[in-house]
């Protein structure tokens, strides 16, 4: 992933988790100690793709352990999730993380391949997808012996191009939105990846470590059957000149953006007991 949110721990034990959260406790997770964790461009996904008012309807494409899905369901701002995760130990984690969140009656998750067109119900009808995908090619760099983490960071199983045509496939042909996080050195490919796809994009924005350095993460949302209507977001900077959180992105990582987000840290943490 592009920035370090929760660093890896090293641990004996490959089965071993962690308990994590999310916007100041309102979103408990389970993660692996070893293997694929999520970073922050996860969060500032959530906050990039949770519409105005609540969809029936969200896909989250390469669901890891369920973060994406999870937070927009407990932030009151889908209805109901499908996920789609190919790795088995993720994909139980993210219907053991969607109970622990006391929404498991409104998660669905999908166990397979989106290369080969899982079976997902109701083309055509998603208001929302969103997508955290494998940023990088499979022959860049050296691939992680740790074959969950190489599964979710590289395309080894599944590409950019597949993603995007299961997206339009989902997606609700006048309302549907399509949310997704890449590495902004790699915008050309993801734009190529939208057009080929017959996505039109409709909003982007910058994400930079810091204003003095160049955005390394960019946020991209695209719809069907709508072109010529650009936004170009003002850019996020996440640290300020003391390494502090910006008090933008500390609203984010706060949760501040969703006011249906659970008000108590306590309660939440009750969950996990």
């Amino acid at each position: 992933m592009v920035f370090t949110f929760m660093k890896d721990r090293p641990t004996q034990d490959p089965d071993e988790l962690s308990d994590d959260s999310l916007f100041r406790g309102r979103v408990l997770l389970h993660q692996p100690l070893r293997g694929y964790r999520f970073s922050v461009d996860a969060p500032l996904l959530v906050w990039f793709a949770c519409p105005e008012k609540p969809v029936a309807s969200c896909a989250d494409l390469g669901a890891g352990c369920g973060v994406l899905g999870i937070s927009l369901l407990v932030a009151r701002r889908a209805n109901r999730v499908v996920a789609v995760e190919l790795q088995s130990r993720l994909a139980r984690l993210a219907q053991r993380n969607a109970a622990v969140n006391n929404v498991g009656d409104r998660y669905s998750m999908i166990e397979g391949d989106i290369l080969a067109g899982p079976d997902i119900p109701a083309d055509g009808q998603f208001e929302l997808v969103v997508s955290n995908p494998p940023f990088w090619p499979a022959d860049n760099g050296r691939p992680s012996p740790d074959l969950e983490r190489q599964i979710a960071r590289h395309e080894t199983h599944v590409t950019l191009h597949a993603i995007a045509d299961t997206a339009r496939r989902l997606l609700h042909p006048t309302r549907g939105r399509f949310c997704i996080a890449y590495p902004a050195r790699r915008l050309e490919h993801l734009l190529m990846s939208m057009s080929r796809a017959e996505l039109n994009t409709t909003r982007i924005l910058f994400v930079h470590p810091r204003a003095d350095t160049p955005a390394e993460l960019v946020l991209l949302e695209c719809r069907r059957n709508r072109s010529g209507h650009l936004r170009v977001e003002p850019p996020l900077v996440l640290k300020d000149g003391r390494n502090r959180d910006t008090e933008q992105a500390e609203f984010i990582l706060a949760g501040g953006f969703a006011p249906e987000f659970p008000a108590s840290t306590r309660e939440s943490q009750q969950r996990l007991e």
